[in-house]
This record gives C-alpha cells, structure tokens and sequence, in this order.
C-alpha cells in the first residue's frame, strides 16, 4: 500500500501486529490482547496467542 500526505513525525514501533510511536503503547496492547480486551473479529473464533 502507498499512502500520501506528510511524513509522520517520531518513531514507531513494530512488535507483532501492533505498531505505535510509544513503546508503553505497544506493552499495553500486549497486555490488552492477552486478557481478551480486544474485540473479535467477526466470523473468527479462533484465538491467536502471542508470540513469545
């Protein structure tokens, strides 16, 4: 995918499937996935544990 616009300002960061310019986030959205936070996608029932 190409996208146009500015140039996004900072870092970010790539663990997995979560990317964000605050490491804290990324920790967080690990967690969050872990307990079952995020939602489901529609017509998935299978649970995809994280990587280790």
């Amino acid at each position: 995918m190409v996208l146009g616009g500015d140039a996004l300002e900072g870092p970010r960061y790539i663990w997995w499937n979560f990317v964000s310019s605050s490491k804290e986030r990324i920790e967080q959205a690990k967690q969050d996935w872990k307990t079952g936070r995020f939602a489901t996608v529609p017509e998935e029932h299978e649970f995809i544990p994280l990587p280790e």
